[in-house]
């Protein structure tokens, strides 16, 4: 189905090396694009991380270049993103409180074989069909929460939120009033039940990371909007 006439969408592919944005007309056409490179530390051996505020702005600059082009503000605005990658905020400020840790990360390796015992791996793959890996969220979510300075006192206080990158950037786009991730983006978490489609309460407290920190999850093909942006 067109979007009506004149009618355009903005759509954000937040990648690992860079962000691109295209402004699609009613018609289907692209009549706008911008890419901006990002930058990919690695502080230790088999660690991987990147400026969480870095890829905000990027979004920021990317989504002003394509409007700057547009006659009328888009009417939708659509995220795809690098998965399993892990952003750690405060939730009244949405500032990040640490690096991105991004998906080739593998500081979540030593945790990740403690919890291959007998069963436990079977277990995981049935409810998340999923290996135990630490390219999955979980780990480096359990990770942030131990290392970062007051992060499980602060995330028991419901100061925290904890999420991938969708969710990171949905937060930032609407203000702080939207916390909510793509179920296909929670699907690679190592938290998610397939069976029910939500988080499972098992699984995160096997993995030590509070339900609370973690974002709603929402299908990307319900018809209703996630939010809507802040200006």
């Amino acid at each position: 189905m067109m979007n009506p006439a004149g009618a355009s969408i903005l759509a954000i592919d937040q990648g690992t090396t860079n962000t691109k944005a295209i402004l699609v007309d009613g018609a289907g056409q692209v009549r706008a694009r911008a890419s901006t490179a990002l930058s990919v530390s690695y502080p230790r051996p088999s660690w991987v991380e990147q400026d969480a505020a870095a890829i905000w702005q990027s979004v920021v600059q990317c989504a002003a270049e394509v409007l700057s082009t547009a006659p009328e503000t888009p009417v939708a605005l659509g995220i795809s993103n690098q998965r399993e990658s892990v952003v750690l905020w405060e939730r009244a400020t949405g500032e990040a409180l640490a690096p991105c840790v991004i998906w080739q990360c593998q500081r979540g390796n030593a945790l990740v074989e403690t919890l291959k015992q007998p069963g436990v791996a079977e277990d995981v793959h049935r409810r998340t069909g999923l290996e135990l890996d630490p390219m999955f969220s979980a780990s480096k979510m359990r990770w942030l929460l131990d290392n970062t300075p007051g992060a499980r006192q602060r995330a028991a206080a419901g100061e925290l939120c904890l999420g991938t990158i969708d969710s990171w950037l949905l937060f930032k786009l609407t203000g702080g009033r939207v916390h909510a991730c793509d179920m296909t983006n929670a699907s690679r978490t190592l938290l998610l039940d397939l069976e029910h489609l939500d988080w499972s309460d098992e699984l995160c407290a096997a993995l030590d990371v509070p339900r609370a920190v973690l974002p709603r999850v929402v299908a990307s093909s319900v018809r209703e909007p996630w939010g809507y942006t802040a200006k």
